[in-house]
């Protein structure tokens, strides 16, 4: 289902935990996958997976759930609670792996999970981050669960077929005359393509806490503005004229 486990080599940043991803799909590549991140059930990030592995920073004192899907694959999501004891975050705090794996639909039916299949929680006992085994119980009661009742697959809704059809009358051939012969072929002459201008103007601003990597690309005289966000934290975002985008789309359209 998953794997959880704690890294014995190395630690965190102060004031974040430090989550190690390693994402895999059974039979399948990454192409087509997403994952999907929640802070505090508001939107917070989205991965374009071209690598099976990730390093998250999470801030502490906050609630992220991170959902993997791919088309034709059962969607697994993952909570992790950064909430810590005052004064933990103050302290080295030691880095995380979890595995996650996506297994395939079975054939005419759907699996759906109705809660993340493991949650990532501050141990008291361990003074550490681990996986709430009692959560992980009842998670995999879940999965078992859905696992033995899947859903029938919709099938797609064909039109019933007419039946008693009304008869088309048929009409007589109506008389044509003779067409006109055709006049030869008038040659437009070839106008020559325009080509597509394209410009591209990059620069960088360093700000105490973040820095700003601004892209204008111009195709024709119409201009486009991006952004690249990237935080002490470790936090990426990237923009589109203001509009939030992928990083994969972000790279692709300022190449």
């Amino acid at each position: 289902m998953f794997l959880l486990f704690l890294s014995t080599s190395s630690f965190g940043q102060e004031n974040t935990f430090s989550l190690k991803v390693k994402f895999s799909v059974n039979g399948g590549g990454l192409d087509n996958s997403l994952i999907t991140i929640t802070k505090n059930g508001s939107p917070y990030r989205v991965i374009d997976p071209s690598k099976s592995k990730y390093k998250l920073e999470l801030e502490l004192g906050a609630e992220f759930l991170l959902t993997f899907t791919k088309q034709g694959y059962i969607t697994k999501s993952l909570l992790v609670d950064t909430h810590v004891p005052n004064g933990r975050e103050k302290e080295e705090i030691r880095e995380y792996i979890a595995t996650v794996e996506l297994a395939k639909q079975p054939e005419d039916q759907v699996i759906t999970y109705t809660q993340p299949v493991g949650r990532i929680t501050y141990s008291n006992l361990e003074g550490e981050f681990d996986a709430d085994k009692d959560y992980s119980q009842k998670a995999q009661d879940m999965v078992k669960k859905a696992e033995s009742n899947p859903a029938p697959k919709p099938k797609p809704v064909v039109p019933p077929p007419v039946s008693n059809p009304i008869p088309v009358a048929v009409k007589p051939p109506e008389y044509k005359p003779e067409p006109p012969k055709p006049k030869p072929p008038v040659v437009e002459p070839v106008v020559p393509v325009k080509p597509i201008v394209k410009n591209k103007e990059e620069k960088t601003i360093q700000e105490d806490r973040r820095k700003l990597t601004i892209v204008t690309v111009n195709i024709d005289g119409v201009e486009y503005v991006y952004r690249r966000e990237q935080y002490n934290w470790g936090g990426l975002y990237y923009y589109k004229d203001g509009r939030n985008i992928s990083e994969n789309t972000f790279y692709k359209e300022t190449e």
